[in-house]
Order: C-alpha cells, then sequence, then structure tokens
C-alpha cells in the first residue's frame, strides 16, 4: 500500500539515487535530478505534477543544452520517472512525456568523429518502453541462468558438459543484448508519435502512399529500427522504404529499391 509520504518527489528521489549504482551516480546526472527536484519542489505529490507540466520541463531542459552531459543529465530523470512509475508512486508514467528532442546545432558542433552532440536514436514512447520491459526482463533472468550454471557445473566432467555450455552461451547473449539495450535507452530521443501539425514524414508519423506502378495504395508507420514490424505496418527509418520517405511531404514522390527492383512511391497523407 502506498503511502502519503511515499508520494513526495523528494521521498521518490531518495529511494531512486539509494538503489542506484556508483556508474550511474555521475556528475551530471545528479545536477539535473537535483534541478528537476528544485523546479517541482520536493515536498510536492506526484500526484499534482501533470503530463504537460513535465513535457513543458523537459522541452525547456532540452533547449538549454544539447551536450553529451545535458543529455545524460536529462535521460538521468526520465530513468527517475519510469522507476516512481514502476514503484507505484505515481498513477502515470510521465517518463513516456519527458520527451528528449534534438536540438539544431551548427556544422561546427560537431565532435570528432564526426557526430552530432546529444545524437541518438529516435523512437517513439510505445518503443521506449517496450526496450525498458525488455531489459527488466532479462535482467530478472539472471538469478536463473546463474543458478542453472550452477547447477550443471557441479554435474560430471565440465569439459563435455553440453547443459553448461548452452547456459553459458545464453548468459553470454543476454547480458550482451543488456549492454545494447541500455546503450540504446542511455541515448534515445523521444519523439511525438500523435503526428499533429507534422508536414514532413518523420519517425512516428504514419502515412499514406500509392505505388505507382501497381497503382496500390499502403499506410506504414515510421518507427525506430527495434519497433519495426512490417506485419503491423511499422517499418523502420532505416529499411530502404524508411529511408525513402523520411523528409518528404504530401504529394512528393520517393523511389526505393524493394526485392522486385526500383518501385516509385507518392505520398498522400501524413498523420
Amino acid at each position: 500500500m502506498v503511502t502519503d509520504e511515499s508520494q513526495k518527489l523528494l521521498t521518490a528521489v531518495g529511494a531512486y539515487t539509494e538503489g542506484l549504482k556508483d556508474k550511474d551516480k555521475t556528475v551530471p546526472a545528479v545536477r539535473e535530478i537535483n534541478r528537476f527536484v528544485k523546479h517541482f519542489r520536493g515536498e510536492t505529490d506526484f500526484s499534482s505534477i501533470t503530463p504537460s507540466q513535465i513535457g513543458t520541463y523537459a522541452e525547456e531542459a532540452c533547449k538549454n543544452g544539447s551536450s553529451t552531459e545535458a543529455i545524460e543529465g536529462l535521460q538521468a530523470v526520465r530513468k527517475f520517472l519510469t522507476f516512481a512509475f514502476k514503484e507505484n508512486r505515481t498513477t502515470v508514467n510521465l517518463a513516456t512525456h519527458f520527451r528528449i528532442r534534438k536540438s539544431k546545432i551548427s556544422s561546427s558542433s560537431k565532435i570528432e568523429d564526426g557526430s552530432a552532440y546529444g545524437s541518438g536514436q529516435e523512437m517513439t514512447p510505445d518503443g521506449y518502453e517496450q526496450l525498458v520491459s525488455e531489459k527488466d526482463s532479462l535482467e530478472s533472468n539472471r538469478v536463473r541462468i546463474s543458478e542453472t550454471i550452477h547447477t550443471a557445473a557441479s554435474d560430471g566432467d565440465v569439459r563435455e558438459n553440453a547443459p553448461l555450455e548452452a547456459a553459458r552461451e545464453q548468459q553470454g547473449r543476454e547480458e550482451s543484448r543488456i549492454k545494447e539495450i541500455d546503450s540504446m535507452l542511455r541515448t534515445a530521443i523521444i519523439v511525438d508519435a500523435s503526428g499533429r501539425g507534422t508536414e514532413k514524414v518523420r519517425i512516428g508519423t504514419t502515412i499514406q502512399i500509392e505505388n505507382l506502378e501497381r497503382k496500390k495504395k499502403f499506410r506504414y508507420t515510421l518507427v525506430s529500427p527495434s519497433e519495426a514490424n512490417p506485419l503491423e505496418g511499422k517499418i523502420s527509418d532505416a529499411s530502404p522504404l524508411g529511408k525513402a520517405f523520411i523528409g518528404k511531404r504530401v504529394g512528393q514522390r520517393a523511389s526505393a529499391e524493394t526485392p522486385k527492383g526500383t518501385s516509385n512511391f507518392k505520398i498522400l497523407n501524413i498523420s
């Protein structure tokens, strides 16, 4: 049962930071979380903080900095909001409204490897939550795999122990996936998936197109690679079709290489 005290912003922050590993208690993370608490006042109940207020705060915070440290700090705040929701300290997942957007930066703001400060994979709120859920599931499986390895290791010659080898391979795969997901979440940029007021095709928008050769119409939603599901009409912005449509406006044409050769399309609608 959630107590009134546990719904206090400052209490939730204390519980969150207490469980953090030292590597996650970075200067940018602590600084931005403290700034967040100061803005909303520590004694405030989560129930009084609205999604709109969270969205506005994130929007302003993104304008104030686009460096890697600034993005790291904002990511820390979003992780805290996810924690608060999972711990039932708030009835609304405010993390989905804390959207970290790319800011416009000049070419002089490039870092040595050629990428821009704050760069990351754009994804929808649903895509972000799917990755969080997958990571949580993999992490919760660690104990079971460790027990399997321990049991298999104590059963006979480890040099010819198929169950032990299989368990170790699974452990390696899952740990690798956890690191991959963690990296994506750390740099993820949440985009508005509503499509309201959108004039160009981008991640999160749903488009209606016409295949000019086949005279057939299709509907697709542009998503990040981790969210792609062609059977549901969700195509990755990194796929041939996605690359062809990104940045296009209604009425414009696009060409893409498909298994059947080059296909030409016309953008009929963006929503």
